[in-house]
């Protein structure tokens, strides 16, 4: 999609009420896996591995349900601007007791994600509730897309850092005590986070990991004197946004984690999560080759 597309779509979705565009999403949704059956296909196959690796019974869902879900998080995501009414967050007490211990510490830190539920949502959310956060994030091929993403992000106080020198800024920024946001399961190298043998968190061991990641956030951290806190959300069935961090953590050579044990950290947060919620991990492409376990 153009950004002509993006802001058209935009447009139109902050004039209408969110109940209005459900049924669409259901169209479109089925419309797509209808029109694209490989990658629908590697999601299934993907959904098929999660409920084994949950060991749920019954049937697993199916990839029209995964690009639903995407399609909500996209849709609440272009409709955001200033004044609309937020949609419902909820954290569990663990969750705000990792946030209030994060901000406690005086220090920048780095607020580690991937593609799960609306993440653009949960960043907007922490964005209001920090006064401001920042996000190093892919651009996109087509420049003028990556404009109209920055400029939405911006609407909801969330600067994007794609400047020449985004890993400086962002240094500069976690050196004042600003927060930056990752998304690391999409690492550049996939074959690298694999080879690591962070998977079940033994250096050197055989990688049962499920979310690939990427270690450049947390060696971002480490450079800055940052602390890390894992984050994930996920779009309930009443429509509200459900949130949830982990314990923050430091990779101060002086008592904190070794990069390692941050990643295994990760790992096991980031599974877990993917394990409960299946269709809320927007992978598209096979995570098991054909013929693996789940395939």
């Amino acid at each position: 999609m153009t950004d002509l597309g993006y802001s058209l779509a935009s447009l139109v979705l902050r004039r209408l009420p969110t109940r209005a565009t459900d049924p669409l999403i259901h169209v479109l949704s089925h419309c797509y896996v209808l029109t694209h059956p490989r990658r629908a296909r590697a999601v299934d196959r993907n959904l098929a591995w999660l409920w084994s690796e949950a060991r749920r019974e019954g049937a697993p869902p199916r990839a029209r349900e995964t690009y639903r879900a995407f399609a909500r998080a996209v849709r609440d995501f272009l409709a955001h601007e200033p004044g609309r009414r937020p949609p419902r967050v909820r954290l569990s007490d663990s969750a705000r007791a990792a946030l209030q211990a994060a901000r406690r510490s005086g220090r920048g830190a780095v607020l580690v994600s991937g593609h799960f539920g609306p993440w653009e949502g949960a960043l907007q959310w922490l964005a209001g509730e920090l006064g401001g956060v920042e996000a190093l994030a892919a651009r996109h091929r087509l420049a003028a897309v990556d404009r109209f993403f920055v400029a939405q992000r911006a609407r909801g106080g969330v600067r994007t850092l794609c400047s020449s020198r985004p890993v400086s800024s962002a240094l500069t920024s976690l050196k004042a005590g600003g927060w930056i946001a990752a998304l690391a399961d999409r690492p550049r190298r996939r074959n690298a986070a694999r080879s690591q043998g962070q998977g079940d968190g033994v250096a050197g061991g055989t990688p049962r990991g499920i979310v690939p990641i990427d270690r450049g956030p947390l060696l971002l951290a480490r450079r800055a004197g940052a602390i890390v806190i894992p984050g994930v959300s996920t779009l309930a069935a009443d429509g509200a946004l459900e949130i949830e961090f982990d314990a923050p953590f430091s990779l101060d050579p002086r008592g904190g984690l070794e990069v390692s044990q941050g990643l295994a950290r990760l790992q096991r947060f980031f599974d877990a999560h993917v394990r409960a919620h299946p269709t809320q991990w927007f992978e598209w492409r096979a995570a098991r080759s054909p013929g693996s376990p789940g395939s």
